[in-house]
């Protein structure tokens, strides 16, 4: 019972907050794709808004949870890591792009491993499928890989991918984040009065 009540005081009362980051993730992607012809330095910025907002989001869910709750160490990580690299993508998006667009690949790396792991945990501890917050890890991980990959792609391809990644991982994060509240309802219902 007790990974029961460890999984719900993590995340599934932080349903909310992965809802918001689906939203700002979907609403960046919307920007993205319907200005396909912005130049690099206004899509750092733009990326760099969005993961700046992320990185406090992520941050905030971490901090809901209870001290000691599985996942927690993992959130507040990513969040750190949002924060400075949307920041940096922000303030200097010209000066540094080569940079930050490896910064960024790496913070998607990392984000998509969180998710992973965030998915599988809860697969373990709470006995529902999460399959969104995975999904959305893997669309982070394979958009890492592609900058990692492909650093000095043209503008407008690297705005489209980053479009259809913030999209993907929007939308998958917006749904797990009404699949925890689902099974948040469920666990406050089984538990003892």
């Amino acid at each position: 019972m007790r990974s029961r009540a460890n999984a719900d005081s993590a995340f599934h009362r932080g349903w909310l907050l992965v809802a918001l980051r689906g939203i700002l993730a979907i609403a960046a992607s919307a920007v993205l794709l319907t200005r396909p012809s912005m130049g690099r330095g206004l899509l750092l910025a733009t990326l760099g808004s969005y993961l700046f907002l992320d990185g406090v989001v992520a941050l905030g869910t971490a901090l809901r949870a209870d001290r000691g709750a599985s996942g927690r160490g993992r959130y507040i990580l990513e969040g750190l890591i949002s924060l400075t690299v949307g920041a940096l993508a922000f303030a200097h998006p010209d000066a540094i792009a080569a940079a930050v667009l490896t910064l960024i690949a790496a913070r998607s790396f990392i984000t998509g491993l969180v998710e992973v792991a965030t998915a599988i945990s809860l697969r373990r501890t709470g006995g529902e499928h999460h399959w969104p917050i995975g999904l959305g890890g893997l669309a982070s991980v394979a958009f890492g890989a592609f900058l990692l990959e492909r650093p000095a792609s043209g503008a407008l391809l690297l705005v489209l991918i980053a479009g259809f990644y913030l999209l993907v991982f929007g939308i998958s994060l917006l749904a797990a984040g009404f699949r925890l509240r689902r099974a948040a309802a469920s666990l406050r219902a089984a538990a003892p009065a």
